[in-house]
């Protein structure tokens, strides 16, 4: 039994030097073959990517902090109100699928329907300081 516990220790160690070593040189090999690479497009003397002219972003302002949020900040809040009942019935009564093989499609339709009807207001509020939409 003992040198049976020897031998696959020895193949386990063996193994496992190995594997360190592979991890030493793997990332070594890889360095090397890219330094060659970038040396072999550096020879044309000119850049691997299309170069464009960078326009800076103009970033719109948060509607949310500042003189909007006088507006917004409500209009999010009763938005969300109103949608919680639809949103609650959209989680009994799915509002897209196959009527024939999901009857509750028959029901949840019409109240998603009415759900953008009842929040349109809020998004055409909103929409005018700069909110995002708040549909469900």
């Amino acid at each position: 039994m003992q040198p049976t516990i020897s031998k696959l220790a020895r193949i386990a160690a063996g193994a496992g030097v190995l594997a360190v070593a592979f991890s030493f040189s793997l990332p070594a090999a890889a360095e090397t073959h890219h330094a060659m690479h970038r040396h072999h497009h550096l020879a044309y003397g000119r850049p691997l990517t299309v170069t464009k002219r960078h326009h800076e972003m103009v970033m719109a302002p948060d509607p949310f902090h500042g003189p909007a949020a006088i507006v917004t900040a409500p209009n999010a809040v009763a938005a969300t109100i109103v949608s919680l009942p639809f949103r609650a019935a959209a989680l009994i009564f799915p509002p897209y699928g196959n009527p024939a093989t999901n009857p509750l499609v028959l029901i949840g339709a019409p109240v998603h329907a009415a759900g953008y009807v009842a929040e349109f207001p809020f998004f055409v509020v909103g929409s005018a300081f700069g909110a995002p939409p708040n549909f469900y």
